[in-house]
């Protein structure tokens, strides 16, 4: 009989460890040495019982008795709790969603968004075709403010349980952009937020990765910096000198959309360098490939250089907002 998991029981549980397979030779060990004493030990007494003068033998046969039956008692109690405990954890791990079905949901996530933003944002009519990947733009990375889990799927990738979606509009003379924070678990948006800049007031696209630099002897194996705590599976790149080392940590990958000089938005793309976020079946360009569309369309409409700055002077009227 096949049993239905829920949606959210197959999320929370792909972000709980696996627990690797226990030993048990310990155990083993303390029940066959202690079994072992524990036979030895009535032999030892049976054969003293027939003999009032091998009272040694007896007392031998006592300590052997009690020190196999407490090592028999010992084995069995670990043996019991290290199975049980490897149970449970496999129990709280699986069944678990697989990497495509995380991926799918994501999918499924940013298509809800896109559709969401369009309608909220009053886009006119022809402003925008809505053609993926060239006016219609989305990104995924780790909301900054909220606390997430993060897990590496069976492919290697990173997945997150909460995603922040940034859905990006291009127009001839404004720049619309829908944010959504994304419960995996539940398939439901947390937080949303829309924005639109007049291109004008658009400075430009940045691309930051935290880095930390530090010295590393030869022969030493790379420690944190003070102060900065390593990846779980960090991403160092040492280059060598005569005296050791010199080893860069990326810490993180970050998006950010300047307006009138500050950042309006970011996004947290990746916390290394060879971990960007992006879905499976999906080259790891796209992304590249869309922050690439969003600089040359920046370049082409900001300061007048070319295309059309200012509002039309003749917009078709409004469409009605769809149901939201």
């Amino acid at each position: 009989m096949t049993q239905n998991h829920s949606r959210q029981e197959l999320v929370h549980k792909y972000f709980n460890l696996v627990p690797q397979k226990p030993s048990y030779v310990g155990a083993l060990i303390a029940l066959g040495g202690g079994g072992l004493l524990l036979v030895v030990g009535v032999l030892s007494l049976i054969g003293a019982s027939t003999d009032s003068g091998l009272a040694g033998l007896a007392c031998l046969g006592c300590l052997g008795f009690l020190g196999g039956g407490a090592a028999v008692i010992f084995g069995g109690i670990k043996l019991a709790g290290t199975y049980s405990a490897y149970n449970s954890g496999i129990a709280a791990a699986f069944p678990r969603a697989s990497d495509s079905q995380m991926d799918g949901w994501l999918q499924e996530g940013e298509n809800y968004a896109a559709d969401a933003g369009r309608r909220r944002l009053n886009r006119h009519p022809g402003e925008v075709t809505l053609k993926w990947g060239e006016d219609l733009l989305v990104f995924h990375g780790f909301p900054p403010d909220v606390p997430y889990q993060i897990a590496r799927g069976a492919d290697g990738v990173l997945r997150a349980s909460l995603y922040k979606i940034l859905v990006v509009y291009l127009s001839n003379y404004r720049l619309l952009t829908y944010e959504a924070t994304l419960d995996m678990r539940t398939g439901a948006t947390v937080s949303d937020a829309t924005k639109e800049y007049h291109l004008q007031s658009v400075d430009g696209l940045e691309t930051a990765s935290d880095r930390v630099n530090f010295f590393l002897p030869p022969g030493n194996q790379a420690a944190p910096p003070p102060g900065q705590p390593m990846p779980p599976t960090p991403t160092a790149i040492p280059i060598a000198t005569a005296s050791g080392s010199i080893v860069h940590v990326t810490g993180r990958q970050t998006l950010r959309l300047m307006v009138a000089g500050r950042p309006a938005i970011e996004l947290v793309m990746g916390i290394s360098a060879t971990d960007q976020l992006h879905i499976e079946g999906v080259s790891g360009s796209t992304t590249e490939g869309m922050i690439h569309t969003l600089r040359e369309y920046l370049r082409r409409h900001n300061g007048g250089m070319s295309g059309q700055t200012s509002v039309p002077s003749s917009l078709p009227p409004l469409p009605p907002l769809g149901p939201e």
